[in-house]
């Protein structure tokens, strides 16, 4: 259940600051109103106190539970200080009524206790038909009822509406789904828990499969798999009616039963949460089987490439042979003898072995022109019958006009029995007049590489009656891969590789909301301003570029490529060593338990697990079990090493609470609730403002028999990427478990759907692998700054405003021209895909995973790839003249990296955890050990503002240079080792006050008053 924390439900600070306080200054009428009301000074000051905390609450609390600072302010304001005492006696005085009532009237909103509770009602009632969380439930009852004028009740009572609204709405959707269900299909469903005889698992265990290793064989039998699914499942039209969040915390209520607690459910509710993951398998099933041929896919091409490298290599020698041979040729020409001589010459060195040498010829040629398809059919056997399979069994359907690769689809299935060599594509007549076949197979997907291949013709005029049955099927399978891949290709049911287009918003949506939104962003209110401003950005920044150019002695530009000297390190700050060693020997020894103990005393992050599923009881001492259980993953222990560590505590508890109490969602939530408490320290703004960040991968090892298991170069081995976003305060901000294949910049903008922290930066450094055009594009429409780390960024093309510009230093930079009637055409496209991105209909990545792969019917791909490289070039023009930019980049970008140190530090138990093949499990172990590497960040940061304290005590003189150089990856004074024991008896000292250090070199973010009048219900 959620806590007042976790909603909108308004709260008085305990400690306002200055800012806050003069949210609550009354204004000339309000004072007016509150003397013509009272004539002595006790009850004066109790009028204005309840008139000032009722509007930032909407509802009445205890004059003894007012903040001092608020009392005190009021009555400083009101020159009524002497009456300060007397407050507290107005709690049980009769005369509160007259006040709330005076208040009540002056504000003009009502307390009548009936309306207030059928309005609560029905708001949350309303709320529940299409959320799933208490809170949103809660939140939403409240803005009705402050709309409607009505006093809050107290929050315990709309957690009681909330919840009850929502178990009966539940109960009504699941009465809904079962009863759409035919007697059949219900029968399978129950079948499904029944354990057949002679075997240890059900068919409900099958339902949750995972997909191993992509393989021919693996991808058959997952074939199968998907087949067995369908025959279960029930029709996607009985949950029509029921919303997508709905359907998907049905599934993942049902993902974490077994089969004997699932037996014991009322039916309704037991059919329609195995009916709703079995939706979700079948679309999981189906983003699963075409990651499986896309990888495979990838995979042969790639040993094409090899073969193709190799073979390049053994034609060395060839090539030197037939050099010698064309230069004996060549002399046999030039000799003074006569014509037929030096013709019988020839004839004797060519003649002789003609077939050969022609070979070798053919065979240099193709291996010069560095095409890798013709050696893609050597590594075709054994892969045919599962690729055909695949296209059998998943619905392939184009998103454009475009359909000659559905209908080549159709017509390689048809031919599937034929067993010849070649394939006909067309009826061989001829036109009128007699130059062209009417071709009977639309073959315009076949690209120049693959035609003379699949064709064997260099010319498309005319159009071949036959094609090679081998090669075309490899052309359209590599097709199909690519537009997959692109978008251009979807499946329908699917997850990943749906119609992005449908979870665009609507363009009445885009109408009636792109205003505000361009706003927010920080961009023109018009497509034309955008494009206006880009370019006058882009042409001012090439001429102030060009004129400091000579200026600039960190950078020449050498045979038209700009070279950079080397980035020199800062020096470190003067007394920053002696700084980090005083604080050390401050630093309390702690176990790591203790450590993660204390931070759950100070924030209570545990509140935010639970039981997924209501038919769940509660358990005994939840916190220490929680934490328990984030220690035992966080830390790679495992259930097994965990419990031999620590006493009282059972593997299979462990285990239990994994499965069954704590979800991505929720260590999101306990994650996002570290970050605030961590944003609220001053020390960090020493480091950062906070509105930047860098995103940085690293490894963590994975069983290779897991899809998301690949083998990856740079680091060595199998495994997947952790990857991480973290603030330029060191605090990790986002987390996401991708594949070693995946292009990790893809994801670097995930958290604007996705992160629910205090802390959003709008300036983000990245590796290489985020400075693809088509993420620069998307990142300026959802009006953040990328300003990544980019290695061989002088392979890069720098893009001119238009054709006349010309420039007297930078002038070979430039080799193409922004083409601006493109952007300006599609502009409005592009703003719709970003006003979805921030609506949370799409995930950044989704988008950006289709426009990195090159569409030739996509005209959106083209657009975000063209602004993109207009905000690059802007970027490398500023890369290239601002040594402090480069030293900024530099900065984030090593953070990244030492965060992703500290993470593996915390991971030191090493038990194989993430050979676990289950996706959601790896995905769950990269966010616990996310959680607890920041917490022991919050723990340290604590204990070094304390360190601080002491030493402001002493009278130590603390530098402001001198703290930037610290860093909150402190790990001397944190045991991680030995036995572990629980003790939340021992109780920490509180949070240390806020240390008064010398100001950060950057300002603190503002705090927004709210403004006076009606209720305002600021964010706490």
């Amino acid at each position: 259940m959620p806590l007042i924390h976790d909603t909108a439900y308004p709260r008085l600070a305990a400690s306002p600051g200055m800012a806050e306080l003069a949210g609550f200054t009354p204004t000339a009428a309000e004072m007016v109103f509150v003397v013509g009301r009272t004539r002595r000074a006790g009850p004066r000051l109790a009028l204005l106190v309840l008139l000032k905390t009722y509007q930032h609450l909407g509802y009445f609390v205890a004059l003894g539970q007012v903040p001092p600072a608020i009392c005190d302010h009021l009555a400083t304001i009101a020159d009524l200080r002497g009456a300060l005492d007397t407050l507290p006696d107005y709690d049980s005085s009769t005369y509160r009524v007259r006040l709330t009532a005076a208040v009540r009237d002056f504000v003009g909103v009502s307390n009548d206790g009936p309306t207030i509770r059928r309005i609560a009602v029905r708001a949350s009632v309303t709320a529940a038909r299409a959320r799933d969380e208490a809170a949103d439930i809660i939140n939403a009852a409240i803005e009705e009822l402050v709309r409607q004028r009505l006093e809050l009740p107290a929050f315990d009572t709309l957690l009681r509406i909330a919840l009850a609204a929502r178990a009966a709405i539940n109960c009504g959707y699941h009465r809904q789904v079962a009863g759409a269900l035919g007697a059949d299909v219900r029968d399978r469903l129950n079948g499904l828990l029944v354990l057949p005889p002679g075997q240890t698992r059900t068919a409900w265990d099958r339902v949750k499969s995972e997909p191993k290793r992509p393989t021919p064989r693996h991808l058959q039998d997952f074939l199968r798999h998907l087949d067995w699914l369908r025959e279960q499942g029930a029709d996607t039209a009985v949950f029509a009616e029921v919303p997508g969040a709905k359907v998907r915390h049905f599934a993942a209520e049902a993902r974490c039963l077994t089969a004997n607690v699932l037996s014991r459910m009322v039916e309704p509710k037991r059919l329609s949460v195995m009916a709703a993951l079995l939706q979700s398998q079948i679309a999981r099933t189906l983003d699963d089987l075409a990651d499986m041929f896309v990888r495979q896919m990838q995979r042969m091409h790639a040993r094409a490439q090899d073969a193709l490298r190799l073979h390049q290599l053994e034609q060395t020698e060839q090539a030197g042979a037939l050099i010698a041979l064309l230069r004996e040729t060549v002399l046999a020409c030039r000799t003074e003898r006569s014509g037929e001589e030096r013709l019988a010459a020839i004839e004797s060195l060519l003649l002789s072995d003609a077939d050969t040498i022609l070979n070798r010829c053919e065979a240099h040629a193709a291996a010069a022109s560095h095409n890798h398809l013709p050696f893609l059919p050597r590594f075709y056997r054994g892969l045919r019958g599962a690729f055909l399979r695949f296209l059998e069994i998943v619905p392939l359907t184009s998103t454009s006009q475009d359909r000659s690769v559905e209908e080549a689809i159709a017509f390689v299935l048809k031919q599937r029995p034929q067993r010849g060599s070649t394939l006909r594509v067309a009826d061989g007549e001829t036109n009128v007049e007699g130059r062209e076949r009417r071709p009977g197979l639309d073959l315009s997907f076949v690209s120049p590489a693959w035609w003379p291949l699949v064709t064997g013709q260099n010319g498309r005029d005319p159009m071949p009656t036959t094609v090679d049955r081998r090669t075309f099927e490899l052309c359209l399978f590599t097709q199909v891969m690519n537009d997959l891949r692109s978008g251009d290709l979807c499946i329908p049911g699917s997850d990943a590789y749906g119609d992005y287009r449908a979870q665009l918003v609507p363009w009445e949506t885009y109408e009636q909301e792109i205003a505000a939104y361009t706003e927010q962003a920080g961009l023109p209110a018009t497509p034309q301003g955008i494009i206006a401003a880009l370019r006058e950005r882009l042409a001012a920044t090439a001429e102030s570029v060009d004129a400091a150019f000579p200026d600039n002695e960190h950078v020449e530009i050498v045979n038209g490529e700009p070279v950079l000297k080397r980035l020199r390190a800062k020096p470190e700050a003067a007394g920053a060593a002696d700084l980090e060693r005083q604080l050390k020997e401050r630093l309390a020894p702690v176990d790591l338990v203790d450590a993660l103990a204390d931070t759950e005393h100070w924030l209570n992050w545990t509140r935010h697990f639970g039981p997924i599923s209501g038919f769940d009881a509660r358990i005994e001492r939840p916190q220490e079990r929680y934490l328990a259980t984030v220690f035992c993953y966080g830390c790679k222990l495992g259930p097994s090493q965990a419990a031999r560590s620590m006493k009282d505590l059972d593997r299979r508890q462990i285990a239990f609470l994994n499965q069954r109490h704590i979800t991505e969602d929720a260590l999101d939530a306990a994650i996002a609730t570290v970050i605030g408490a961590y944003a609220d320290f001053d020390l960090p703004r020493h480091w950062g403002s906070g509105r930047s960040a860098s995103a940085d991968g690293t490894q963590w090892d994975l069983h290779p028999q897991s899809l998301m298991s690949e083998y990856h170069i740079r680091y060595g081995g199998y495994g997947g990427i952790g990857y991480y976003l973290v603030s330029n305060t060191y605090i990790a901000l986002f987390s996401r478990f991708i594949a070693c294949g995946a292009w990790e910049g893809n994801h670097i903008l995930d958290f604007v759907t996705e992160s629910r922290s205090a802390l959003q930066p709008d300036t983000l450094h990245a590796d290489t692998q985020g400075q693809s055009a088509p993420i620069f594009g998307l990142a300026h429409l959802l009006g953040i700054q990328l300003m990544p780390r980019i290695r061989n960024w002088q392979d890069l093309h720098f893009y001119r405003p238009d054709k006349a510009s010309r420039y007297e230093h930078i002038d070979t930079l430039f080799t193409a021209t922004v083409d601006w009637a493109l952007i300006e055409t599609l502009l409005p496209d592009m703003l719709r895909v970003a006003l979805s991105v921030r609506a949370g209909r799409i995930r950044p990545s989704a988008i950006l995973r289709r426009l990195g792969t090159y569409s030739r019917k996509n005209k959106l791909y083209f657009a975000f790839r063209e602004l993109g490289r207009v905000v690059r070039t802007i970027f490398l023009l500023n890369f290239l003249s601002s040594l402090e930019l480069r030293h900024l980049i530099q900065a984030a970008t090593n953070k990244s990296e030492l965060f992703n140190k500290y993470a593996q530090w915390t991971a030191f138990g090493e038990s194989g955890l993430v050979s676990e093949g289950v996706r959601d499990e790896q995905r769950k172990l990269i966010k616990y050990n996310h959680l607890v590497s920041n917490l022991l960040i919050f723990h340290t940061i604590a204990s070094m503002t304390r360190a601080l304290d002491q030493m402001a005590i002493k009278g130590i003189a603390v530098d402001a240079d001198a703290l930037a150089n610290l860093s909150p990856y402190q790990t001397e004074h944190i045991n991680r080792f030995g036995h572990y024991t629980l003790n939340f008896a021992r109780v920490p000292a509180p949070l240390p006050s806020q240390i008064v250090v010398p100001a950060p070199r950057s300002e603190a973010p503002s705090v927004a008053i709210s403004a006076q009048g009606a209720p305002q219900f600021a964010d706490v």
